[in-house]
């Protein structure tokens, strides 16, 4: 079971990490470590990232829980929806986040 990393630090969006889609079920893990003062959203998309048309900021981003939207401390969370990318953007702050994203299922 693959774990990554993404962070960023200060305002906008991090590097996207790829979701393998074709796991199943989908379980993925998310632990957003938060250091210093910000508020951020750890989102998902269902856009295909890897279509060489894709453009990060034209993509559809959700929340990826209700506890990863809009937080301001460290928190966690399961995300079980078929999505093709996950990042964090951080609204406002100087802070920095780090979430590692746990991706579980059969391949």
């Amino acid at each position: 079971m693959p774990v990554n990393t993404i962070s960023k630090t200060g305002t906008g969006s991090s590097s996207i990490y790829a979701v393998d889609y074709f796991r199943n079920p989908v379980n993925i893990g998310i632990q957003a470590v938060l250091s210093g003062v910000a508020t951020y959203t750890v989102e998902y998309t269902l856009d295909d990232i890897l279509d060489p048309a894709f453009v990060a900021s034209s993509a559809t981003w959700t929340g990826a829980t209700a506890d990863l939207t809009g937080a301001s401390a460290s928190k966690n969370g399961l995300l079980t929806v078929p999505c093709r990318g996950i990042r964090i953007t951080i609204a406002s702050g100087s802070g920095s986040v780090v979430a590692t994203i746990c991706q579980a299922g059969i391949g």
